[in-house]
């Protein structure tokens, strides 16, 4: 018995809506989780009214024209948006990914007939039931990814359709329908028309799935023709992953490993941060990391976190055993603290002009380079330690 908690918000819409004499359910990925035992971040509701009809229900109330053309109106309900659709059949796909129109029909039916996969075109009423027109619910309990119909024509209709079937049989650790998994590998090149932003957001949830490794190693025809930089010592990569932990930039910084995987980000458009992050994991896997000093001159430059990452790449792609990574995790937990940057010094740049040294830059000098000596242990961190062998340097003048 599958138990459908709705939101108090949710319900309310629906009852609206009911109560105005049309069809209202929640929709898609909500249903999907409910059936799974799992609390949906957020839910859509489907209604046989049309875009106007839908205003008129939820008069005086804040509604926001989200993307009527398409069918879609928000009401705020309790404070929250509520996305509204009207029910729809799409028209021909004319760019592999946007209907060239669509009409809005009062078949819910035709409605779950043009979604993607079987396991999102269910929908969920309180009053009216679970509608279920292609078996979900079933492939659900067999853990599949398949198509709604033809797999040739969904995909046709949107490219992005193929990286989804992958994310979600990684993410929900599901298997790919035998059909379905033919004609992902044989439309890949239809990834080609999708957009990078997109292509990207996709492959960030995929390795991150609890199926990462699997779906990984079962397609890697499709993640190299998005990805030909990851393609070099593919299947020991995907093993790596499959060992590591889920954390984002140490699976891609171990997908890269070998070609500039920044470079490869950009071009998909991801996000600087991340790009910043896969470059510093990468300069950090190639230190020789063995000992408090190469961590501290390690941590000068690069985050804690990703001196963590580097250790456990080198691990995962058979640099170190783990004997050594737990040894260097527990002596970066140890040093992480060290004074590693000019602003840690015992001195600052007050102490340094006091000495007589007034130009800018021969103030960071020297701050750098009696940093350098704390950082390998020559001196001390402490003022008067610093002090003598700043005048020492200014008397080498």
């Amino acid at each position: 018995m599958r138990n459908f908690t709705i939101p108090d918000n949710i319900i309310k819409v629906l009852d609206v809506l009911e109560a105005n004499g049309f069809e209202a359910y929640v929709v898609g990925g909500s249903v999907r989780d409910m059936c799974r035992g799992v609390t949906p971040h957020d839910y859509d509701v489907t209604t046989s009214a049309l875009p106007e009809e839908t205003k008129a229900c939820f008069d005086g109330e804040r509604v926001i024209e989200t993307g009527i053309k398409h069918g879609t109106v928000t009401v705020i309900s309790d404070g929250d948006p509520v996305e509204i659709t009207t029910y729809r059949t799409d028209g021909e796909y004319e760019d592999n990914r946007h209907p060239a129109f669509v009409s809005f029909t009062s078949m819910l039916s035709l409605d779950l007939s043009r979604r993607d996969f079987t396991v999102n075109a269910m929908a969920y009423s309180p009053t009216r039931g679970l509608a279920d027109e292609f078996d979900g619910l079933g492939d659900l309990d067999r853990r599949l990814i398949r198509c709604v119909g033809e797999p040739d024509r969904r995909f046709g209709e949107d490219g992005l359709r193929i990286l989804r079937a992958l994310r979600f049989a990684s993410v929900l650790d599901f298997a790919i329908e035998a059909e379905t998994a033919e004609s992902v590998r044989k439309n890949k090149h239809l990834l080609k028309n999708i957009s990078s932003e997109r292509i990207c957001a996709e492959l960030f949830k995929l390795i991150l799935g609890e199926g990462a490794e699997r779906i990984l190693a079962e397609y890697g025809e499709v993640i190299g023709f998005i990805l030909p930089e990851a393609t070099d010592g593919y299947d020991g990569k995907v093993r790596a992953i499959g060992e590591s932990e889920a954390d984002l930039i140490l699976r891609l910084s171990i997908l890269f490993l070998g070609s500039d995987g920044a470079a490869a980000l950009g071009r998909l458009k991801s996000d600087g941060a991340t790009q910043r992050a896969i470059r510093s994991v990468a300069l950090l896997y190639e230190m020789p990391l063995a000992d408090r000093v190469s961590l501290r001159r390690a941590l000068r430059r690069h985050s804690a976190e990703n001196v963590a990452r580097a250790v456990k790449m080198k691990r995962l792609c058979g640099k170190i055993d783990r004997d050594e990574e737990d040894r260097l995790l527990r002596l970066l937990d140890e040093t992480k603290n060290d004074c590693v940057s000019p602003s840690s010094l015992a001195v600052g740049g007050e102490d340094i002009i006091a000495l007589g040294v007034s130009e800018g830059r021969a103030v960071g000098e020297m701050l750098e380079r009696l940093l350098e000596l704390v950082v390998t242990d020559v001196i001390p961190n402490e003022k008067s330690a610093l002090i003598a062998e700043a005048k020492r340097m200014r008397g080498e003048k």
